[in-house]
């Protein structure tokens, strides 16, 4: 069971991976060449918030599991 367990924390590390290089694609691109195509910036932040709430929903994830090792230390 542990094995199982480590595999999907290793898939949802991935996939946070994954995510955050997403976002910061986007953020190097409006920052420095800004918006150009209206139509992209559009599709941009569909792609950013998508990315962003993944990788919240991980983020929340590895605060509740250090939150509770720390409880049992």
């Amino acid at each position: 069971m542990l094995h199982k367990n480590e595999n999907a924390q290793s898939a949802a590390a991935g996939l946070y991976a994954k995510h955050y290089g997403i976002l910061q694609e986007i953020a190097n691109r409006l920052r420095n060449s800004g918006p150009a195509d209206i139509d992209m910036l559009l599709e941009d932040t569909r792609r950013a918030m998508e990315s962003y709430e993944i990788c919240r929903t991980r983020l929340d994830a590895v605060r509740t599991e250090l939150g509770s090792q720390i409880g049992r230390g």
